[in-house]
């Protein structure tokens, strides 16, 4: 029993109320949508797509699309 007392300051440390972790977690969860941001972009840069306003346009936002459906209420303000 006095292990189990022991670890209870650590815990509290973890449970804390001001969420230290959630900028972290939400910037790890926005990762895979900044991945197709840069794909896109190097795809455009090196020819393999057409340099188009319009056509990053509509990729931007079906990519911003997927994020709000996705992280809901952490997804990026765009």
């Amino acid at each position: 029993m006095a292990r189990a007392t022991s670890f209870a300051p650590a815990a509290a440390a973890w449970l804390a109320t001001d969420a230290s972790w959630e900028p972290w977690l939400r910037r790890m969860a926005a990762c895979p949508f900044d991945a197709l941001r840069a794909q896109y972009a190097g795809a455009v840069r090196s020819g393999v797509l057409p340099a188009s306003l319009l056509a990053a346009g509509r990729f931007e936002r079906g990519v911003a699309q997927w994020e709000s459906l996705l992280l809901g209420p952490w997804a990026r303000a765009r």
